[in-house]
């Protein structure tokens, strides 16, 4: 059970990760706000451990693509994935509403008015050094965030396998 809760807990953050980074807590209405409602099933504002319990085990299942009881890390791309494509969408459009001049870049004002984390991370991001985002560029760093997450959580679960 104690490998299931890790898997569990490592799959959501390994999905959520790279969205956490580039989101800023003042949009909540997107993937994470519709995560919470699809668990919080008596609608009280708040996710009780059964709900929390019953919510990924119905993961749990939808991932196990073969109902063999495992998640291989291909069934488990397989549904990141699936999970990734809608958040994708969001985070287009509000890049896109974002930039304001409409050069399909974010200058560090844009960023700052429009995606305040993604402009705590500016010159990280930046790697051409022109003084603005491309959506390559974010999606490069996006990418290599997301390795060193999955790089991470891999070696967690060598030393814990339990």
């Amino acid at each position: 059970m104690k490998v299931f809760s890790g898997l569990i807990v490592a799959g959501c953050l390994f999905c959520a990760a790279p969205l956490v980074q580039a989101c800023d807590v003042q949009h909540r209405d997107g993937c994470d706000s519709d995560m919470f409602k699809q668990m919080d099933k008596n609608g009280d504002g708040a996710i009780s451990k059964k709900e929390f319990d019953a919510f990924h085990n119905a993961q749990f299942r939808e991932m196990d693509a073969n109902k063999d009881g495992k998640i291989t890390l291909e069934e488990m791309d397989a549904e990141h994935y699936k999970m990734k494509e809608p958040c994708k969408v969001g985070f287009d459009e509000r890049f896109d509403e974002s930039d304001i001049n409409h050069d399909g870049a974010l200058s560090k004002d844009e960023a700052e008015t429009g995606m305040p984390m993604l402009f705590a991370h500016f010159d990280e991001i930046d790697t051409n050094r022109d003084g603005k985002i491309s959506k390559d560029e974010l999606a490069a760093s996006m990418k290599k965030m997301h390795e060193h997450h999955e790089k991470r959580d891999i070696e967690m679960m060598k030393r814990d396998p339990q």
